[in-house]
Order: C-alpha cells, then sequence, then structure tokens
C-alpha cells in the first residue's frame, strides 16, 4: 500500500474540531502525502430544480460556494503552515457522498478520510449515518472513518477470514493485512491479526472443550498461511470464539486499538459488494477508527450528478 494523496471530506468546514482534516494531516506528515480537501455543499432552498431556476439562484449558490471555499482554505492554511501540501476543493452537488466519490476518483486519491458523527461521549460506540454508510457501500477508495475521541494507544487490528466462510476472497484479506501492517508502521504502533469463529460454524459434535481447541488449531495454522502469503510479520493473531459482532469491538477495547481494517463483502446473488450484516453490528459496537477496503473487482455504479449552475461572486 502505498499513500500519495489523502482526501479529506469536511462536512462542516465552520466546525472548530476537525477529525477528518487532523487524521489526514497526521498520517500525510508520516508517509509525505499531499492532502485534498474537499467539502461539497447544497441547500434545498437553494436548489431551482427541475423547472424554476434562475440566476438569482446561481447567484446565491455562488455565494454560499465561495463562503464554504473561505472556510475551508483557512483549515488548509494551517496545514501550509506545518509544511504539508495541501489544497481544498469544494462544490455545490448531492448526495454528498457521491460528491465525495467521484472527487475521490477525480484526484486520484489513494485514501479517503470522512469524520463520523459521534455523540461526544469517550469510547462510545460509531454513530454513522446514512452518507457514512453510502461511504461505506461504495467508495472504491480504501476509506478512514475517524471517530474525533480521546485517541487510543494500542494496536492497528485487521479482521481477516482464513476459512473464507463469508465469500470474501483470499486476495482481500491479503490486502487488509498489508494495509493494516502499513498504518501500524505509519502510526508506530503494532499490527494485530483476529478472527472470531462463530457458534454455528463449530461441528454438531464440537460441545466439548477438545473440540473447540482442535478447531481453534486449525484455523490459527490458516491464519498463519494468510499471513506468510501477505507477507507481513504480525505482533499478535487473535483465535477469538463467538459471534464477531460482539467479540472483536471486545477486543478492540481491551488492546486500546487505534484501528480496525476490516473489507466489504460480496453477498451471492447481488451485484454490488455491500457490508455484511456481521460487519455491520461489529462497526456498531466499535470504539476505534475504522478502515474499509474493497476486493479488486469491486465495480462503482453511481446515479447521474445532479448539478445547478453556481455563479462565484466576483472579487
Amino acid at each position: 500500500m502505498q499513500l500519495d494523496t489523502i482526501f479529506a471530506a469536511v462536512a462542516d468546514p465552520e466546525e472548530t474540531i476537525q477529525p477528518a482534516i487532523q487524521s489526514a494531516a497526521d498520517l500525510a506528515r508520516t508517509v509525505g502525502a499531499q492532502v485534498v480537501l474537499f467539502h461539497a455543499t447544497f441547500d434545498s432552498s437553494l436548489s431551482g430544480r427541475p423547472f424554476f431556476d434562475s440566476r438569482r439562484l446561481a447567484r446565491s449558490r455562488g455565494w454560499l460556494v465561495a463562503k464554504r471555499t473561505r472556510e475551508i482554505e483557512r483549515h488548509a492554511r494551517k496545514l501550509q503552515q506545518r509544511g504539508l501540501d495541501a489544497r481544498t476543493h469544494v462544490v455545490w452537488e448531492e448526495p454528498a457522498y457521491e460528491s465525495i466519490i467521484r472527487g475521490a476518483i477525480r484526484e486520484k486519491a489513494d485514501l479517503v478520510v470522512a469524520g463520523t458523527h459521534m455523540p461526544g461521549r469517550p469510547n462510545a460506540p460509531f454513530s454513522l449515518r446514512q452518507n457514512d454508510w453510502q461511504l461505506l457501500r461504495l467508495c472504491p477508495r480504501p476509506l478512514l472513518l475517524v471517530r474525533g475521541s480521546q485517541p487510543a494507544r494500542g494496536p492497528v487490528l485487521a479482521a481477516l477470514d482464513p476459512t473464507h466462510a463469508n465469500d470474501k476472497p483470499a486476495t482481500l484479506d491479503r490486502a487488509l493485512a498489508r494495509a493494516a501492517s502499513y498504518f501500524a508502521e505509519a502510526m508506530g504502533t503494532d499490527f494485530h491479526a483476529v478472527h472470531s469463529i462463530p457458534a454455528a460454524v463449530y461441528p454438531l459434535d464440537a460441545s466439548d472443550a477438545a473440540s473447540r481447541a482442535q478447531m481453534r488449531k486449525k484455523v490459527r495454522k490458516k491464519m498463519e498461511r494468510l499471513l506468510a502469503r501477505s507477507k507481513t510479520t504480525v505482533a499478535r493473531a487473535h483465535i477469538l470464539q463467538g459471534a464477531p459482532e460482539k467479540t472483536i469491538p471486545r477486543l478492540v477495547a481491551k488492546l486500546d486499538a487505534q484501528l480496525l481494517v476490516m473489507g466489504a463483502l460480496s453477498r451471492r446473488g447481488l451485484k454490488r459488494f455491500a457490508i455484511g450484516d456481521t460487519a455491520e453490528r461489529t462497526i456498531g459496537s466499535l470504539s476505534c477508527d475504522l478502515l474499509i477496503l474493497k476486493p479488486e473487482n469491486f465495480e462503482l455504479k453511481l446515479g447521474r450528478t445532479k448539478r445547478e449552475s453556481v455563479i462565484l461572486p466576483e472579487e
């Protein structure tokens, strides 16, 4: 994995605290990447679609775009003063998640960083809105969702599936391991791998402790082979027992993990990739940042761009 361009999606440029910008800047400083600060603004009261658009509305939209541009440029100047290569891009578009995705593709971004909507309590679970979920499902670039709470100090975790029980291709698992190793090095911490074996996966005769221990041993060997093929060095591989949406968040909290790396799953019978049900429940219980990767064969399908004319105010 290589990060040359980090794309930070800014939800509200007026906010003083900007977790996405801060995380993007920290990573950029470590790996030598440039930062693009992006904001998609839209106000339905200034929309004339489909039949009532006017130059007056276009000028009003231009005034708002110019205002948002000034606000986001203030953040960029702060990064530039710290020696970072930072630039900005503001558009009038909706929905926001499609604008973010198109912007990331246009900028050839290697990573998209977005801040989540947190209730303000330390170590509280993720609070995701519709825009966040759509980014998780559709963003073709690696997506980093940052919480903005008190920073953790523990390792980077990669949630891997060496058994491939959930239709996840082995190539994606190897990419997850490599990404987790890359971020762990950038953050100056350890890389851990984790897999949780659901109770339903155990054979019917696996009610005794010996049978369960034997299965965990088999899964551990598969995990070791997967990590060897990914050419990564792991500090520890955790083989857990139980529902992943319960065991993995508990491990995250126990280790004070900084980041969990997960993959989007391809559901059989569907033509698009989506976050699996188990992963959705796991994400909802997390108390750390989240990095989502898509498989190599992910195909992006977005609707037609919804744009309106914008007349920027004269300087």
